[in-house]
């Protein structure tokens, strides 16, 4: 017979007892007189029917899970689990995330079982009724810099087909999406740990621009509407309206469409570029756009600084070297995050500036028509500087496509397109932060582009009706600049001073792997 010996729910305000079980599970008591429960969407018990914490105790002595800075637990059943973690690592540095799509199910747990050891971890976050794109944002750390050694990928699941079968395709989207940022942060370190020689050098030889140019985090905000082209095969379908809609609304390229833009004479409002290597650089070498603004990090190619334009824009580096000095100095520049391509940059550039309405062209992430780049690019203009009799341009076309585990997706008017796993990672990226940002609508102008959940196709055309932006360079102004000298001055001497004592032995027990390169 149940009782209410050992149960914490003293309290009148309790909305469930042993007389008033909440309508989603069967109590029952187990054969050690603790309290167990049975599922009823699913007929299966939550804990043991011998022995709750006996079973609770023996499932967390786990060799990954004490290796591993943060325990997920995908839904909470009873607490029998969470109240034995929090007793096993009480007095660790570990990070305990609850993830519990149903309130009801929270709160009855509380009802039931008494939580107050759980409630007494530091590091603790309860997700309850969370949207599922929001909680990698709880998971991750961000006071530390991300590059595959913390946040998700320094996480173990604790998944329990009882504890989520009352809401399966909640918890099944909540894992995918944690394994594809596991994926991006093993991604990102590999790259860190391939590029990291050529990173550290530039972010050093570059670190002196922290105290010379201004970021964007000093731009206006506000809601206008934005362009952002990159130089997908679809941008010409664009080009003919591009003249037009520069009045209508913020354009902002990637390095890479920068040189079709300017043969049909568009210099765009922002230009865009955060890859760190030199390839990056040969795509605005020999350009010049003096009415854009150009957003680069410290980490970039030392040529792009020379670039010839309006004003060059710092934004904060998604690097070891450039993050540390900005700690230090505690600078805000402005976070366009990561995305793996420039075009979630320029994404979240647009966002990051107010907009809520975004528009792209040529951001295709696939290949229509087999093409990889729209034609007359830097990109293919490259291809045919190196190109042989033996090497044709078209073999360099079909090789990309090809030798990248090339792949069927559908486009905006459900045909299909080829595409590969890097854009659909990229794509995966773009439609995470959509759905995180709702107050915000995207839209493609050509339906030949990779489908991505959250944007809708339309037809240029229909943007030519809308209103010109009165006072356009008002909006594009600075609210604050480094025109005083002496702030710049003593932000200069501060970073002379971290560099005489740089590396620290804090930034090398973080990336042990990068001392010898500094």
């Amino acid at each position: 017979m149940l009782s209410e010996q050992n149960h914490f729910f003293s309290y009148k305000a309790n909305p469930f007892s042993i007389e008033n079980p909440p309508d989603f599970w069967t109590l029952q008591n187990a054969k050690n007189g603790e309290l167990t429960a049975i599922e009823n969407s699913s007929k299966k018990y939550l804990h043991s029917s011998y022995n709750p914490t006996r079973e609770a105790s023996s499932l967390i002595q786990n060799k990954e899970l004490n290796e591993k800075s943060t325990t997920i637990f995908f839904g909470i059943g009873l607490g029998y689990h969470i109240v034995e973690w929090s007793k096993a690592f009480s007095s660790s540095d570990k990070k305990l995330v609850i993830i519990e799509p149903d309130l009801n199910h929270l709160i009855a747990a509380m009802c039931y079982t008494d939580l107050t050891s759980v409630f007494k971890i530091q590091k603790l976050v309860i997700a309850v009724c969370c949207p599922e794109e929001q909680i990698i944002h709880l998971i991750e750390d961000s006071n530390k810099i991300n590059v595959g050694n913390s946040g998700v990928t320094d996480s173990f699941i604790f998944e329990n087909q009882s504890f989520v079968s009352h809401a399966e395709q909640y918890f099944k989207n909540v894992k995918a999406i944690i394994q594809r940022n596991k994926r991006k942060n093993e991604i990102n370190a590999a790259t860190l740990k391939k590029f990291g020689k050529l990173w550290c050098k530039n972010s050093l030889n570059n670190i002196h621009y922290l105290s010379e140019l201004d970021y964007i985090s000093s731009l206006k905000k506000a809601e206008l509407p934005f362009l952002i082209i990159g130089a997908g095969p679809t941008l010409s379908q664009s080009l003919p309206y591009l003249h037009q809609l520069k009045n209508k609304m913020i354009i902002v390229c990637v390095e890479t469409a920068l040189h079709s833009l300017l043969k049909i004479n568009l210099q765009p409002d922002f230009i865009i570029l955060t890859d760190p290597q030199y390839w990056a650089y040969r795509h605005i070498a020999a350009l010049k756009s003096p009415e854009s603004y150009l957003i680069t990090e410290v980490t970039a190619y030392p040529a792009v600084f020379r670039f010839n334009c309006k004003k060059i824009l710092l934004c904060a580096s998604q690097f070891p070297v450039g993050q540390y000095f900005e700690k230090k100095l505690n600078l805000n520049l402005g976070d366009l995050g990561t995305g793996g391509s420039v075009i979630c940059s320029a994404w979240n550039f647009a966002y990051f500036c107010g907009a809520k309405k975004i528009y792209t062209a040529g951001m295709d992430m696939g290949f229509p028509e087999n093409q990889t780049h729209i034609k007359g690019s830097s990109f293919e203009q490259t291809i045919h500087t190196v190109s042989t009799k033996l090497k044709s341009a078209e073999q360099f076309t079909s090789s990309s496509i090809c030798n990248a585990n090339a792949q069927e997706a559908k486009n905006y008017s459900g045909k299909k397109i080829i595409t590969d796993s890097r854009m659909k990672m990229f794509a995966w990226w773009l439609e995470a932060r959509l759905a995180a940002c709702p107050d915000s609508k995207t839209y493609s102008l050509s339906s030949q582009s990779l489908f991505i959940p959250g944007i809708s196709a339309i037809n240029p055309k229909e943007l030519l009706t809308l209103p010109d932006i009165q006072n356009k360079d008002m909006y594009l102004q600075l609210s604050n600049t480094k025109n005083n000298s002496k702030q710049a001055s003593e932000l200069s001497e501060q970073i002379n001073e971290l560099l005489k004592s740089f590396p620290q032995n804090e930034f090398l027990e973080e990336f042990p792997f990068l001392s010898e390169y500094l």
